[in-house]
């Protein structure tokens, strides 16, 4: 089963098998005719196919006549910041984020550092099934230039936007592991920018990922380890491109990446009143948190693009994903992980407290998340046959299906990055949330075959 996901956001799958260098000069050459010769930016992750792709990108990219200002190894929400401060018509990411090292993607982003909207990724898909490239001639072919010095002009501006002085005075030893992706050695800088002592693990730029670049707690036993023996405030870990990040505390408990979003809401929506965006599947967290801040909470469906539209069209303070990506449009409505972890940090100094301590002031649920493979032809009906489950019970349809009630909910959907089906449940006993996947699970089981 060859696998490969084409959104409104660009496309994903596993190199040498759908993710080839036609395919993807092919895409570029649809994004470079979008951006009508205009400038666009270039960055990636630092998966070993990332060479591979990123020349096949360049070169597409200047086929079409557009100029590429080439950023190499860096992490995408830089890149997002960097595309409006060098004016900039577009960019695109090389990385598949959470996915594991077989897989790899091409990330469209619009002139105003989003991922593209509904609307403008029908357009690149309409220019790429007609095959309409824009061909210039050797005279209008666009030019390249490498980029090195954006790391001053992004942190310069994130300190200015966190409380960069409690973070100092505080003298926090952290733990970080960004999974030797985008966020390998930057990390180092990072850290000298808010002066915390870092304690780095897996801090390589190499591509070979020591384990899954998904920030989840069954990931996150090295780091709580390493914290022990140095004694470390707080532990983060990073998706590959760092739009993603889950914690663990102070006394080595490993953190769901649920946490993230109403941690840091607890703290922002005292000063920053206004709607929330999050997705049907995060954590009833965050629609406690910001009930009790009188905010409003929108969801959508799973996805950074929908979330981040859904924030720019609700005029938001606030969105972001149970998967630990956080946006706020006061600094960038994107999902950065940098401002979230530095977010945190503030969080830490300024209420004097440990993480623990934190998360004890949040609402407590139990969350379980599985997923079951399925082949794209049988994956949307073998969804819709779920609905069986629960004929006599009032059923949300906005994103696959799912079931709430007064203790908890069932979230059965497609994936958006591999075929799968996930099934995710929440209730306040951890018994409770286990049946309710495992009686999906049960059903759909003998389905996928």
């Amino acid at each position: 089963m060859k696998l490969l996901k084409i959104g409104i956001s660009g496309i994903r799958g596993i190199v040498g098998e759908t993710i080839v260098p036609e395919l993807v000069m092919d895409f570029a050459c649809a994004f470079g005719t979008y951006l009508d010769l205009k400038k666009v930016l270039v960055g990636r992750d630092t998966r070993i196919s990332g060479p591979m792709l990123h020349e096949a990108t360049l070169s597409a990219l200047v086929s079409t006549g557009c100029n590429v200002f080439d950023l190499g190894i860096c992490p995408t929400p830089i890149i997002q910041y960097m595309v409006k401060h060098l004016k900039a018509k577009g960019a695109v990411s090389i990385t598949a984020g959470h996915n594991d090292l077989k897989w790899n993607a091409l990330t469209f982003i619009n002139q105003d550092g989003t991922y593209l909207n509904m609307f403008q990724g029908e357009e690149v898909l309409d220019i790429y099934h007609l095959g309409k490239f824009t061909k210039v001639s050797v005279d209008h072919l666009g030019q390249i230039e490498s980029i090195d010095d954006y790391l001053d002009f992004y942190f310069k501006k994130l300190k200015k936007f966190l409380n960069t002085e409690s973070i100092k005075k505080a003298r926090f030893k952290v733990v970080i592991d960004p999974c030797n992706g985008a966020g390998a050695k930057i990390i180092d800088v990072f850290s000298q920018q808010l002066g915390f002592e870092l304690i780095p693990v897996n801090n390589e730029p190499n591509g070979y990922f020591p384990h899954d670049p998904e920030p989840r707690p069954r990931n996150a036993q090295e780091v709580a380890s390493v914290m022990k023996v140095v004694n470390a405030d707080v532990g983060f870990l990073l998706n590959s491109d760092v739009s993603r990040v889950s914690l663990v505390a102070e006394n080595g408990e490993t953190l769901s990446e649920e946490f993230t979003l109403p941690l840091i809401a607890n703290y922002y929506l005292d000063r920053n009143q206004g709607t929330v965006v999050t997705n049907h599947s995060s954590s009833r967290m965050i629609e406690e948190v910001a009930r009790g801040k009188n905010c409003p909470v929108v969801k959508v469906k799973v996805g950074q693009s929908y979330s981040i539209q859904s924030l720019i069209n609700e005029d938001g303070v606030l969105a972001g994903e149970g998967s630990g990506g956080i946006a706020i449009p006061e600094f960038q409505s994107v999902f950065d992980g940098f401002l979230t972890m530095g977010l945190i940090l503030e969080i830490m100094a300024v209420r004097k407290k440990k993480v623990s301590e934190l998360i004890v002031e949040l609402p407590r649920y139990h969350i379980v998340k599985e997923k079951i493979y399925c082949p794209p032809t049988k994956i949307h009906s073998v969804v819709n046959e779920a609905k069986k489950l629960y004929a006599d019970r009032d059923i949300d349809s906005a994103d696959g299906i799912k079931i709430e009630d007064k203790d908890g909910w069932i979230h059965v959907r497609t994936s958006a990055t591999e075929p799968m089906i996930r099934v995710i449940a929440e209730d306040r006993s951890k018994e409770k949330a286990r049946e309710r996947v495992e009686e999906v699970l049960n059903f759909i089981s003998v389905l996928v075959k």
